[in-house]
């Protein structure tokens, strides 16, 4: 139990040691330790391997509709006061980041006047209409969707759909981010509709781009290569196998005036530079934001030596000598020391020389407790590369 004691929000399935009464899938139950010492009170999850996710650690503390309501306020409090969003420049962030928001299970993310909300525990979901009902009042949105997850759903033991929940909702939605435009559609979209954890990533490759040739990868909707279109580059291809997305990657490119730098590919980024290398074809600035390849922790060394590093090498050998690599991994279990690793080995495959400037996660509205390495998932890594010296 020590991870527990050091403010971890899980208590796994297996270090539970026995369980006293009758409790149900998604009741409320209270977590104490050999010694009988209070650790404290969450959902419980008898289907999951995670037994019980903490909610308060106050022995005193009711967990009930009015503990919820708070702890949404809080987490909109939070977004205002300690990281001044929204602004004039900014209306689209994660608003409820589940564990560290003290809201595990919830994720909310805010689209200018749209609230999109997903439900990962069934204690969370069977409080539905708190959690609505507190948005509600705080924001006042023209609506709020619900994303369901099938993995969440199957794991926890409910169902949910894509939905509009409250209000009127025509899509797309169009919100800014560091004063550039995206619309999107949440209804369509993967995860809430953006990505909203590169963020900070995305504002500082744009002060990089000016004037550079850039490729981005996995560019979805085109929040990387659009943000440093704006920014200045000198031109940018886009990639994604999503014919959708790149039509809305299209779409936010005229809404922000860059169409004319701008050009989307449909296809298999891998195939993609395969190909770029045997033409030899460059960019100055290469993004990589592939999906997530491991799943579950046996998955991880196959992703890491099957998926990861042969897509960085392929990526390092069309960036220019001195060019730079931005390249991520959203593999919560892909741990951040294994994927610098890895891209040492990338680089050694590709005859490449890879020097580390920066490496980052999510942006402040996603916080997460110290101690909750599981909820650190996102890794991007700023890499110079040149040839060897």
């Amino acid at each position: 139990m020590q991870p527990v004691w050091a403010g971890h929000p899980w208590v796994y399935a297996e270090a539970v040691a026995h369980i006293e009464g009758s409790a149900e899938d998604g009741d409320i139950v209270d977590v104490v330790d050999e010694w009988r010492n209070f650790l404290g009170r969450g959902f419980y999850s008898s289907r999951s391997a995670i037994g019980v996710r903490i909610l308060s650690r106050s022995r005193s503390g009711v967990v009930d509709d009015a503990f919820i309501r708070a702890a949404v306020h809080r987490a909109v409090e939070r977004r205002r006061s300690l990281m001044g969003m929204p602004d004039a420049r900014t209306t689209g962030f994660r608003l409820v980041n589940a564990e560290g928001d003290g809201l595990p299970g919830l994720i909310v993310d805010r689209y200018a006047d749209v609230v999109v909300v997903q439900f990962a525990a069934l204690g969370m979901k069977r409080r539905e209409h708190v959690v609505l009902d507190a948005l509600g009042e705080m924001l006042r949105p023209r609506a709020m969707i619900e994303m369901g997850d099938e993995d969440f759903q199957r794991i926890e033991g409910f169902t949910a759909a894509r939905r509009t929940v409250r209000g009127q909702f025509e899509p797309p939605v169009v919100f800014e981010e560091a004063g550039t435009a995206y619309a999107v559609d949440p209804l369509a979209g993967q995860k809430t509709g953006f990505y909203f954890d590169q963020r900070e990533n995305r504002r500082l490759l744009a002060r990089l781009a000016k004037g550079k040739r850039v490729l981005d990868l996995f560019c979805y909707v085109g929040g990387f290569g659009i943000a440093a279109a704006r920014a200045g580059a000198a031109e940018v291809d886009g990639v994604d196998s999503s014919a959708t997305a790149l039509l809305a990657a299209q779409n936010n490119a005229e809404l922000n005036r860059v169409a004319d730098r701008v050009r989307f590919h449909g296809g298999n980024a891998r195939r993609f530079l395969v190909q770029a290398a045997e033409a030899r074809r460059t960019w100055d600035v290469v993004v990589l934001d592939p999906p997530k390849f491991a799943r579950r922790t046996g998955d991880v060394r196959k992703a890491l030596t099957k998926a990861y590093a042969p897509l960085n090498a392929a990526a390092m050998r069309v960036v220019a000598p001195g060019g730079l690599l931005v390249t991520c991994s959203c593999s919560g279990r892909v741990r951040p020391d294994h994927f610098l690793r890895m891209l040492g080995m990338a680089a050694g495959t590709a005859g490449r020389e890879a020097r580390l400037l920066a490496l980052r996660g999510a942006g402040p509205d996603h916080p997460v407790p110290p101690s909750f390495t599981e909820g650190q998932y996102l890794k991007c890594a700023f890499l110079e590369v040149g040839p060897w010296p």
